[in-house]
């Protein structure tokens, strides 16, 4: 027992140092986006002055997907609404860092100690990402024995690439998580003529009331199901580039990002989604312009390679702490 305490104290200490790292390598991404986009020649004939078609879901229901947009403006709107996200996640419902008096004698010295917050949203979002990190790699290396492969969405330009993979974050969580899972939790669950419309398709949890029905967590849950099957389909519908094996991926990844719309909100939904997109695929360019490595392949990458390994590391202990937690969970109400 109480070695099985200790390994738990230092895993604990690892996933907190694991947390810092990624926190800085995802700020450190926003700068990259920038510097790529903006200060580089990386898209070749493509440039943040030239105008792009934006295929965004919600255009296209109002008859306006064939606009074209400026490139350099658009990418700016997509940051600053992610970092906008990041920046609540960090602060929400707590401070992620909170410092703490460290032990004697530093103690005397007046130092302090970093401690990361359990609850708050960034510290949930990153441990759930680095979970479904771990867990799509092995559902990438399952399916491949049986010839059943991800696909590959990217464009020729990786400027280009880099763009539409910046875009579409928010455009497929307000489409598949706001209107297509947010929504039909209100119009179910909410009553009508308190105000809370928007409050419910920005946090649902928070409206939802579950004294309502001992049925409401059971509906809600078949909706996630139902929304999250549907967002790991549409990766194949309509088109794109991906194949038959993207969508259980896909669908793994929609059953967590809506998990964390509904519970911990939109930002949270947004900021999972932009981690997979924008963050790997920052640093993905960012080798290939330094070092002329593959840009379009996970390959040969030091800094995907680097990335990659952090949130594995931090996956397997995540993934580990999910499973101690309910096995305990089940014991205890198999003893009851």
């Amino acid at each position: 027992m109480l070695n099985k305490l200790s390994l738990n104290k230092v895993l604990s200490v690892v996933d907190d140092m694991l947390v810092v790292i990624i926190i800085l390598v995802t700020t450190f991404s926003f700068f990259i986006g920038v510097f790529l986009v903006f200060f580089t020649n990386v898209g070749d004939v493509v440039q943040w002055h030239s105008d792009v078609p934006l295929d965004f879901l919600i255009l296209g229901l109002f008859g306006l997907s064939s606009i074209n947009f400026n490139l350099g403006i658009s990418f700016v709107f997509f940051l600053i609404v992610y970092l906008a996200c990041y920046i609540i996640c960090f602060l929400k419902p707590i401070p992620i860092f909170q410092l703490s008096s460290v032990k004697k004698p530093f103690r005397m010295l007046g130092l302090e100690r970093i401690n990361i917050q359990r609850d708050n949203y960034l510290a949930i979002t990153i441990s759930w990402f680095s979970g479904y990190f771990v867990l799509s790699i092995l559902i990438d290396v399952i399916q491949q024995l049986f010839g059943v492969t991800l696909g590959n969405p990217l464009t020729a330009n990786p400027l280009l690439s880099f763009f539409y993979l910046t875009a579409a974050p928010l455009n497929e969580e307000i489409f598949f998580r706001v209107i297509l899972l947010g929504l039909p939790l209100f119009i179910l669950f909410v009553p009508f003529g308190k105000g809370l419309f928007l409050s419910t398709l920005y946090h649902p949890y928070k409206n939802v009331p579950y004294e309502k029905g001992k049925y409401t967590t059971l509906a809600v849950a078949i909706i996630i199901v139902l929304n999250s099957l549907a967002f790991g389909l549409s990766h194949v519908l309509f088109g794109g580039g991906y194949e038959l094996g993207k969508i259980t991926q896909a669908a793994l990844g929609g059953v967590i990002i809506a998990w964390l719309y509904y519970r911990y909100s939109l930002s949270s939904a947004i900021t999972f989604h932009w981690i997979s997109n924008f963050v790997f695929f920052a640093y993905s360019i960012f080798g290939f312009f330094l070092f002329k490595s593959p840009w379009n392949t996970e390959s040969d990458n030091i800094f995907l390679a680097i990335v990659s390994v952090v949130f594995i590391v931090m996956g397997i202990i995540f993934l580990y702490g999910l499973t101690e937690r309910l096995i305990k969970k089940y014991l205890k109400k198999s003893k009851i």
